[in-house]
């Protein structure tokens, strides 16, 4: 039995020529951009020496220096309210803030890339009572070569960067790391 109908064939097989070598080689430059950030990443992250100095504009609109604070042990906490982990780490440091609040020791949050009303929500949900501000054009977060949220940096009283912490940060670790900091200015 035999089928009048027109059954279309297959239409015939175009040459491709120069567009599959082009996105071969967009694949193939993609592919190496992404392997060469790979293989730096972190490789800008501030980790000894002299710390960089910015200025933040807390929330209540106080101007903090980080070189005005030299002489005491300054812990500068990076994070965001879309940060997963900074929900956990929030109430760490707020814990760690008051137990060295009396202790030439203090705190600075930078807020990156936040707009109001969620940090100020964030600051009264975690109780957050440290200076925070924010750094919505991301200039101190690339300063220190920050490559993610959240990470902590603790500074000594020379104004040299004692103490990294990529990721969450517990209130155990950072008080280590904040006596010890306290201890290297009195060596």
């Amino acid at each position: 039995m035999t089928n009048n109908l027109d059954v279309p064939s297959a239409p015939p097989e175009k040459k491709r020529g120069f567009g599959k070598y082009l996105v071969l080689i967009v694949a193939l430059a993609f592919a190496g951009v992404l392997g060469y950030g790979l293989l730096t990443a972190g490789d800008d992250r501030v980790e000894a020496g002299k710390a960089p100095d910015f200025s933040l504009t807390s929330f209540d609109g106080e101007q903090h220096r980080l070189s005005d604070l030299e002489g005491k042990v300054v812990v500068v906490n990076f994070w965001a309210t879309w940060c997963v982990s900074c929900k956990g780490e929030a109430p760490e440091l707020e814990q760690a803030w008051q137990d060295f609040k009396d202790d030439d020791v203090v705190f600075l949050g930078v807020d990156y890339l936040d707009q109001k009303p969620l940090n100020l929500e964030w600051i009264d949900r975690y109780d957050i009572t440290y200076p925070n501000g924010d750094d919505i054009q991301g200039r101190i977060y690339n300063s220190y070569g920050v490559q993610g949220l959240p990470e902590t940096f603790v500074i000594n009283r020379n104004g040299e960067v004692s103490e990294v912490f990529v990721g969450a940060v517990t209130r155990d670790q950072l008080s280590v790391a904040i006596m010890q900091a306290l201890a290297e200015s009195e060596s």
